[in-house]
């Protein structure tokens, strides 16, 4: 009962936490407000300050009970959301914890969430995509949904929002952590390999989304029970983009929508040209329907596949070899992949070459193909006139090196494949280079992310244990074999491996990058990659795993990111050799995971285009080619400085590998450096060739003013002899005493 003269009739122990209640929910009640205000100015309901005021006059329950009974209108499914360019449609469930008086304990019944109330309030509105705070948005991004929940990285927890846009899932937190990357909580839809959904009963029914990523991160997003609508939603989205079946959904085509100015402008998907590329190395290739037999190579026209689906639709073959022998040859070898040329060079008088192909069909029986055997014997000639009587019966002629480990090979006889048997393939050796398959490579990769992502402090152990510089070390040692086979020893070489398109991919590539110089400057990488790994058919789709059905890791493997980390161990042995700094490595490691270009969609020449991606999409090459600046070397010297043009690590072993750490270790927590600086700076040894473009062009520009002054002079005094001369001639007696007074004569 209350005293008439309004004070408590309470004792002062009973009234001290009535006090302090009617404070914290005086407290909960204004910041309720001011959220609200501020939800409702977003959503455009407030528009003058009379209805702010008018609006922080009513009960913050009121206010809730009339936003509650508001029509909620759903603006449409997710595909009519992306009509709205740049628009954020969402379903924005705003949650509010009730502040803790100090001293006071935070509630511990597991009915209770501990860190999110129950208090919500739910608005549908349209915000600016560039107005929710996201610092890297492509063109074409559009937000799709919006939701507040926590995120979980380890032992962390973050309070923030969870943007999905038909790119990427983004998470906000309130308070950015210091020892994060800016782009670490940005996941491309393509990244994710693994999201699943799960409830939490001994957490009031919380909701969680788990995702996994291809580099080695992994978050958790805790929501309320109150948002399982948008929980499902949300979830919905990721699916929809992560594991699409259909390219034409991704983002690719999108981006090309927006910014098809810049495929334009560089022309990436045309970077590529058969001819020129083999005109650059000296060799003379017979045109198709050339009846000139003056030679030793020859295009095959392979349009629609009509020879092989998955290579490119010109290949270079020997010149005697007709096409019925080409065809049977291409049925003896697996996927039809007959070998082509890959590179060659001439060196005095004799061409040395290379070439790929796929497994031969011999099974256990032992079974021959003439034709094929005919078709190795032409790609042994190194001169146009060749005979076979002029060399000795044992002389190898052509080297095949099996990528293979050789009881995998063995193995392979089974299904029906193996390899070349030196009995019937006269003048032919074989190596196998012990290279092992996609799954060792994916279970090696899988075992090194978690180490750098574990906290665990034995992170050289568990390094050692994943086994992934020992499959480094096997593919450049093997590279080098071919290099010195091709170099010194000037004899031909067949790579393959099992279809020909993974571990021969890695070793023709490299093979030409420590031969040839021009595919270390980044126009001939660009060409390189473009040549022997997309237009040669590298299942970058499967290896990949974009658009593939979630859990299906049956055809995934990183062999593109392990030929980037093999030539990374390139680079550092020789720094000076490499017009490309580690940027483009990192750039290309990123983006063949992404969908932002259509250059790594694909698993075959055939489907770029007849599924349109070259008209639809935009290349990666493009992209490179407008911010070369940044990609330079800036301690690069041309090979005209440099004593050996051909870099081969002769004697590559364990103790020659640096790790990868800007790219393994990059989202790491532990590797950043005690002063905090990348966080904090751009400054790294891959600018330092714009600071010294920078300086040379102040340079430059002083030099041009110092000789531009110094033409001045030249000039001035050219004038002035003249004026004197004039002066002299008038002999005007009062003018020269004045000029003598001045001592000017």
């Amino acid at each position: 009962m209350n005293n008439p003269l309004g004070r408590s009739t309470q004792k002062p122990e009973q009234q001290a936490p009535n006090n302090q209640k009617n404070s914290r929910a005086k407290e909960f009640e204004k910041q309720l407000q001011e959220e609200e205000r501020m939800l409702a100015q977003s959503a455009g309901i407030i528009n003058n300050t009379q209805q702010t005021n008018s609006q922080q006059q009513q009960p913050a329950y009121s206010q809730q009970q009339q936003l509650n009974q508001q029509p909620q209108t759903v603006f449409g499914q997710i595909g009519q959301m992306l009509d709205a360019p740049r628009k954020l449609f969402f379903r924005n469930t705003t949650t509010q914890q009730q502040p803790i008086q100090q001293g006071q304990r935070q509630p511990t019944d597991q009915n209770e969430p501990e860190i999110i109330q129950t208090n919500i309030v739910q608005i549908y509105t349209t915000r600016d995509i560039k107005n929710i705070g996201l610092e890297i948005i492509q063109p074409g991004e559009i937000a799709l949904q919006e939701l507040r929940g926590i995120c979980s990285i380890g032992t962390q927890q973050f309070q923030g929002i969870i943007v999905a846009t038909n790119y990427q899932i983004i998470f906000l937190p309130d308070k950015f952590p210091k020892d994060f990357r800016k782009d670490y909580f940005y996941i491309p839809y393509t990244f994710m390999i693994k999201v699943e959904k799960t409830m939490d009963r001994k957490q009031n029914d919380a909701n969680f989304i788990e995702i996994s990523c291809k580099d080695g991160r992994w978050f958790k997003y805790r929501f309320l029970k109150e948002q399982n609508d948008d929980c499902n939603s949300i979830f919905n989205v990721i699916n929809k983009n992560a594991f699409t079946l259909n390219k034409q959904t991704l983002f690719a085509f999108t981006f090309y929508k927006e910014y098809s100015n810049l495929e334009n402008d560089y022309q990436g998907w045309k970077i590529y040209n058969i001819e020129k590329d083999f005109e650059r190395m000296g060799i003379n290739i017979l045109q198709e329907n050339s009846q000139n037999q003056n030679g030793l190579f020859k295009y095959l026209n392979n349009e629609n596949g009509i020879i092989c689906s998955t290579y490119y639709n010109r290949l270079v073959v020997p010149t005697k070899a007709d096409l019925d022998c080409i065809q049977k040859t291409a049925k003896f070898r697996s996927k039809e992949r007959i070998p082509i040329l890959s590179y060659a060079f001439s060196i005095n008088g004799k061409i040395i070459s290379m070439w790929r192909s796929s497994q031969c069909r011999t099974g256990i029986g032992q079974n021959r193909s003439t034709e094929d055997e005919c078709y190795l014997k032409y790609m042994s000639f190194q001169t146009v006139d060749e005979q076979e009587s002029q060399y000795e019966e044992k002389e190898t002629r052509l080297r095949i090196y099996d990528a293979r480990p050789h009881i995998n090979a063995i193995g392979q006889q089974v299904a029906g494949k193996g390899y070349e048997n030196t009995l019937f393939y006269k003048r032919c050796s074989i190596d196998f280079l012990d290279i092992h398959n996609i799954h060792k490579v994916r279970d090696s990769q899988t075992k090194l992310l978690k180490a750098a992502f574990n906290e665990n402090v034995q992170f050289l152990s568990q390094l050692e244990q994943s086994q992934w510089y020992d499959h480094i070390v096997a593919i450049i040692k093997g590279s080098a074999k071919i290099a010195i086979t091709m170099t010194k020893e000037k004899i031909n070489v067949l790579v393959h491996c099992s279809d020909g398109w993974d571990r021969t991919a890695q070793l023709t590539a490299l093979v030409s990058i420590m031969i040839d110089s021009y595919y270390r400057t980044i126009e001939g990488f660009m060409i390189l990659i473009q040549k022997e790994w997309i237009n040669s058919g590298h299942q970058f789709c499967q290896r990949s795993a974009i658009g593939n059905k979630q859990n299906n890791e049956d055809s995934r493997s990183p062999i593109f990111l392990q030929f980037l980390d093999c030539v990374y161990q390139m680079q550092q042995l020789y720094p000076l050799s490499f017009e490309f700094n580690g940027k483009l490595l990192l750039d290309l490691a990123y983006h063949h995971l992404t969908s932002l270009f259509g250059t790594f969609l694909c698993d075959s020449f055939l489907e770029i285009q007849k599924q349109k991606i070259m008209e639809q999409t935009v290349s990666i090459w493009s992209w490179i080619m407008k911010q070369k600046d940044k990609y330079i070397n800036a301690f690069y010297k041309n090979p005209q400085s440099i004593d050996q043009d051909v870099i081969i690590p002769e004697s590559f072993t364990g103790k020659s590998i640096t790790f990868w750490k800007e790219y393994f270790l990059y989202y790491s927590l532990e590797s950043n450096d005690a002063y905090q600086i990348h966080p904090q700076c751009q400054y790294t040894c891959d600018n330092l060739q714009e600071m010294y473009k920078a300086l040379s062009k102040e340079n430059h520009v002083l030099r041009q003013a110092q000789k531009d002054q110094e033409k001045l002079a030249i000039l001035h005094q050219q004038k002035f002899n003249q004026l004197m001369q004039i002066i002299q001639e008038t002999q005007n007696e009062e003018i020269i005493e004045k000029l003598q007074t001045i001592k000017l004569i």
